[in-house]
C-alpha cells in the first residue's frame, strides 16, 4: 500500500472528526465526555505545541479515511515525564486492516523524535486485540494491565 498523506489537523475537518467519533462509537478511553470539544482542545494544544493531533487523507484533500494519533506529555506512573508521550490511533471501522494505523504511527514517531521525546507510550481496550498485535508490531512492550470501572487497558511501551 502506498503511504497516504497526512497533515495536522485543521478546524475544517470538525465534521469528518465527528463522523469518526460516531462510527467507532463511545470506547472507554477514546473521546472525553464530547468529541466535538475534544477536538477543539486538540486544536488549542497543537497551537500551544503541546499535542499533535495527525489526519490521514486519501483522494486530494477530502478525508474518505480518517485516523488520528496524539501524542501529549503524560505521566507515568506518578510523575511528569517531558521525555514521554503517548501515542493513540482512531481508524474509522470501515477503513481498518489498511494499514493506515501503521503509517500514522510511525509518523507519530518521527514527530515525537523530532520533539525530543525518547519514550512513547499506548494502551488500548484488552478486546482490541488489532491494536495489541500492531503495537507489539512497531516495536511496543506489554508493561502493565490496568483495570478502569470494569475495564482492562494493556499498557505498551517503546524507545525511540
Amino acid at each position: 500500500m502506498q503511504p497516504a498523506p497526512i497533515r495536522p489537523a485543521r478546524k475544517a475537518d470538525l465534521e469528518e472528526f465527528l463522523s469518526l467519533a460516531e462510527a467507532i462509537g463511545k470506547v472507554l478511553g477514546v473521546w472525553g465526555k464530547d468529541p466535538r470539544s475534544d477536538f477543539h482542545n486538540y486544536l488549542k494544544e497543537m497551537k500551544e505545541d503541546k499535542i499533535t493531533f495527525l489526519l490521514a487523507i486519501f483522494e486530494q484533500e477530502k478525508i474518505v479515511r480518517f485516523s488520528t494519533v496524539k501524542l501529549f506529555k503524560r505521566l507515568d506512573p506518578s510523575e511528569s515525564d517531558p521525555k514521554s508521550c503517548t501515542i493513540g490511533v482512531a481508524v474509522h471501522p470501515n477503513h481498518g486492516r489498511q494499514g493506515v494505523g501503521t503509517q500514522l504511527i510511525e509518523y507519530g514517531l518521527k514527530e515525537a523524535k523530532k520533539r525530543g521525546i525518547e519514550t512513547i507510550y499506548t494502551s488500548t481496550g484488552n478486546e482490541n486485540i488489532a491494536m495489541q498485535k500492531l503495537a507489539e508490531k512497531l516495536g511496543f512492550i506489554k508493561y502493565a494491565v490496568v483495570e478502569r470501572d470494569g475495564w482492562k487497558f494493556p499498557r505498551y511501551k517503546r524507545k525511540i
